[in-house]
C-alpha cells in the first residue's frame, strides 16, 4: 500500500542535499499541538504514518489540548509546533509567534446541511449552526449565506451551538438546518443522507489549518523547522498525487471508515496548493489578517506580515525538495 508513498518520498529525498542518517540514530523530541485529530492536519497524519518524521530524524509526538491551552504552551515552549489559527491572533497583540505553514490554500469549511434542504432558498427563516460569536466559523458563515443570497440575522439566523460534535447533534435534532463543518465530518453526514450545499473555499479564501512557533526556535533551532517541514511538504506531494492511499492511512490514523476517508480527502486535495505546499499568497495572507483584526478591533493595513508569519524556512526547505514556488509570498 506504501509504494508509491515511499516513491515520492525518494524522488524528494534525492533532491535534499543534506543527509541526516547518522542524527536519525538520536531522534530528536518534538511535540506538536492539535486541538482535535482530524483531516485539518491530514499533512502530519501522513508524514507521520508513512514515516517521514523518522526520515528527518525527528521522534514525532501530536498532543491534542485545547487552543486555549495551545498558546501558553507555545508561550512557555512546552510544546515546540500549535495551531496558526490560535498563535495569529496572539502575535497581532505582541507575542513572539510567527505562522510557518499552512496545509490548505484556502479555508476548508463544508456547508452541511439537514436531507428536506435541497436549495439555498429552503434555508430561509431557518437557523445555521455556529461554532461561537467571531470565531472563523462564524465569519465563513456569514460570507457563505450572503453569497447563497440570504443575509445573516435577517433570511438566517446564526446559533451559536459549540463545537462541531454539538453542532451536529443540532442538525441531528433539527435545532438548525445547517452549519459550516470539516470535511471529514461532512463525509460522514453525507452517508448518512445529509447534504454538502457548498464549500467555504472561493469565499472565505485565507490560508488555513497552519502551524506557528516560538520566534526563539526560529533563532535557535532553524534545523529541527526545517525537519519538520520537509516532512510535511513530501506528505503534501505524496496526498496529491496517491489520494486514495492516504485515506487509507488517514483512516487507520483517526479510526474512520475507508469511504469517509476517502470522501473527505476528495474534499481537500484540490486545496493543497500543488505550486507552493506550504505556503500562501500576500493576498491570502492580507485577508486573513484583516478578519483577525477586525475581530480584535485593530487595522489590518498598519500590520506587517512579518509580525504574525515568516516563510524562510519553509522557502529553504522547499528549495531543498527542488520545489521552486512561483506565486507565493516570497517566492522569489
Amino acid at each position: 500500500m506504501y509504494h508509491n508513498f515511499l516513491t515520492v518520498v525518494t524522488l524528494l529525498c534525492a533532491c535534499a542535499t543534506v543527509s541526516f542518517a547518522q542524527d536519525a540514530k538520536k531522534p530528536i523530541s518534538v511535540i506538536q499541538a492539535i486541538s482535535t485529530p482530524d483531516f485539518g492536519y491530514l499533512p502530519s497524519l501522513i508524514a507521520r504514518s508513512t514515516g517521514y518524521f523518522a526520515q528527518e530524524g525527528l521522534d514525532f509526538k501530536l498532543l491534542v489540548i485545547s487552543v486555549r491551552v495551545s498558546v501558553p504552551a507555545l508561550l512557555s515552549r512546552q510544546v515546540q509546533f500549535a495551531p496558526a489559527g490560535s498563535s495569529m491572533p496572539a502575535a497581532l497583540q505582541g507575542a513572539p509567534l510567527k505562522a510557518i505553514f499552512f496545509s490548505y490554500r484556502t479555508s476548508t469549511f463544508q456547508l452541511i446541511v439537514r436531507p428536506e434542504i435541497t436549495s439555498p432558498q429552503a434555508l430561509k427563516g431557518k437557523a445555521i449552526g455556529i461554532s461561537s460569536p467571531g470565531s472563523s466559523n462564524d465569519q465563513a458563515s456569514r460570507l457563505m449565506m450572503r453569497k447563497l443570497g440570504l443575509e445573516p440575522n435577517r433570511d438566517v439566523t446564526l446559533l451559536s451551538t459549540g463545537d462541531s460534535q454539538a453542532r451536529i447533534l443540532a442538525l441531528e435534532t433539527g435545532t438548525v438546518a445547517g452549519s459550516l463543518v470539516n470535511p471529514d465530518v461532512a463525509a460522514h453526514m453525507a452517508l448518512r443522507g445529509y447534504r454538502i450545499l457548498t464549500n467555504s473555499a472561493e469565499v472565505y479564501p485565507v490560508p488555513f489549518s497552519g502551524m506557528a512557533v516560538h520566534d526563539e526556535l526560529i533563532k535557535e533551532n532553524p534545523d529541527l523547522i526545517k525537519r519538520w517541514l520537509r516532512a510535511h511538504i513530501r506528505a503534501m506531494v505524496a496526498i496529491r498525487k496517491n489520494p486514495e492511499e492516504a485515506a487509507q492511512l488517514a483512516a487507520k490514523e483517526l479510526k474512520l471508515s475507508n469511504d469517509v476517508a476517502l470522501g473527505a480527502t476528495k474534499l481537500l486535495v484540490p486545496l493543497i496548493n500543488a505550486d507552493d505546499p506550504g505556503g500562501f499568497t500576500e493576498k491570502s495572507m492580507r485577508l486573513n489578517l484583516e478578519y483577525s483584526a477586525s475581530r480584535q478591533g485593530g487595522d489590518a493595513s498598519k500590520v506587517p506580515i512579518s509580525q504574525v508569519a515568516d516563510v524562510t524556512l519553509l522557502r529553504e526547505a522547499q528549495r531543498e525538495l527542488g520545489i521552486n514556488c512561483k506565486d507565493g509570498y516570497q517566492c522569489k
